[in-house]
């Protein structure tokens, strides 16, 4: 091989490496962006006896540097970043699976999650039990959420030891406080996703005859400022020496109640337990399952990458769960457009997990990867090259000279 093709393949290898450079720099600010090496190889060219002459050299590959980027935090909900091992999974619209770490999505029209070039995030679906479905598109509801009627009501807090004692034979009506000591109303919701207010009564009963040591109390129940129609909506319940519930914290049959308004019964399970007896002001609250028609007003990723939604209602429902995806060799992926990658058989075998799982990294919520890149060392680069590229350049115009020198040589008759 000739000194001239030696030196051509210096100045291409050095200016592929330029190449890789001026692609970290222009990408130095590109979310979850790798930054890239061009590996150098020796040619080998001719034998000179028993000795091999190199014969130039090529890049024979181009190596991404994997390691993490810093974490930025933004405060937008739908963004997350990657703290560890592994990659989003993203759907292009031939549906082929995509690989990246950068995790800034939008809202697309239809409520689908999207990343990188516009292709869709893919996530384990939630299921209404709580497990987790197939991977798939992820897509925020765009419809109202259905009403759920109220299924059970739980009271907790204090009711004041020192209440005025209220005869058992004294009747407890709503309408005269002289019968009852404390009131406390908790919303539920019917089959319609209508709000009534259940209205709880309580009566100081004094020392319990039955049950030596205790205190009873009374209650009743009241739907919407009304008895009609309820039924199970009163009974007792004891407290002992040391303030606390002992009997009739659960009461065996559900209140139920018929109502008027084209909605199903409701069948509601008491829950008293939590409520104590100390000598402390009355402080009791209450808590009911179910929920009204409401509509989306916003959806977010939360810090273990549970994807959710929070309805005009303030109830938050999970819809997804952020899936990673890891390789035996990240260095086998194959950079494609938009700064994601396909995998490869050079890769090794994908496995997709929750984060935290196996070998996949956490996920770290409202943060974005910055990308990798130190610009001071390609800047570093950039001077070594240019000298690299100055030399090959001398000794490409040395060998022209010396070329010159000989074809222009007089020769002698």
């Amino acid at each position: 091989m000739s000194s001239f093709s030696i030196t051509e393949t210096g100045l291409s290898a050095v200016e592929t490496a330029l190449n890789a450079v001026s692609d970290n720099l222009a990408n130095a600010q590109t979310i979850g962006f790798k930054s890239q090496t061009a590996d150098f190889e020796t040619l080998l060219g001719q034998s000179i006896g028993t000795t091999e002459i190199g014969g130039g050299v090529t890049v024979s590959g181009v190596t991404s540097n994997f390691s993490e980027g810093s974490l930025n935090q933004t405060g937008q909900p739908l963004d997350m970043a990657i703290q560890g091992n592994g990659f989003f999974i993203y759907q292009t619209s031939a549906g082929q699976q995509v690989f990246s770490r950068d995790g800034q999505l939008t809202l697309g029209p239809n409520g689908t999650l999207l990343g990188p070039n516009g292709y869709q995030l893919l996530a384990y679906t939630v299921q209404k039990n709580g497990t987790l479905g197939a991977l798939g598109p992820v897509q925020i509801p765009q419809s109202l959420l259905a009403p759920t009627a109220s299924t059970t009501v739980s009271l907790s807090g204090n009711l004041n030891s020192g209440d005025p004692v209220i005869p058992t034979t004294t009747t407890i009506n709503p309408g005269n406080s002289a019968t009852y000591d404390y009131s406390e109303s908790v919303t539920v919701y019917d089959s319609l996703g209508n709000a009534h207010e259940l209205t709880f009564y309580f009566q100081n009963n004094g020392p319990d005859p039955g049950n030596p040591g205790d205190v009873l109390w009374s209650w009743t129940a009241t739907l919407d400022g009304s008895t009609t129609g309820l039924t199970n909506n009163s009974g007792t319940f004891d407290f002992n020496s040391a303030g606390a519930m002992v009997i009739g914290s659960t009461p065996t049959n559900p209140l139920t109640a018929t109502l008027t308004n084209g909605a199903g019964p409701l069948s509601l399970g008491l829950n008293f337990g939590k409520i104590t007896q100390f000598a402390s002001g009355d402080s009791v609250s209450g808590v009911a399952d179910g929920n009204a028609p409401a509509g989306p007003v916003s959806s977010q990723i939360g810090p273990t990458g549970q994807i959710s939604v929070t309805y005009s209602n303030g109830q938050t429902v999970p819809i997804g769960q952020v899936a990673l995806a890891t390789f035996a060799s990240n260095s086998g992926l194959q950079l494609t457009t938009g700064g994601v990658y396909a995998a490869t058989p050079s890769a090794g075998a994908v496995a997709i997990s929750v984060p935290g799982a196996g070998a996949a990294g956490t996920i770290v919520n409202s943060s974005l990867e910055q990308s990798n890149v130190s610009v001071s060392n390609q800047l570093v680069n950039l001077v070594v090259l240019q000298n690299l590229y100055g030399a090959n350049a001398k000794a490409l115009q040395t060998q022209d000279n010396v070329e010159s020198a000989i074809i222009n040589m007089p020769i002698q008759p």
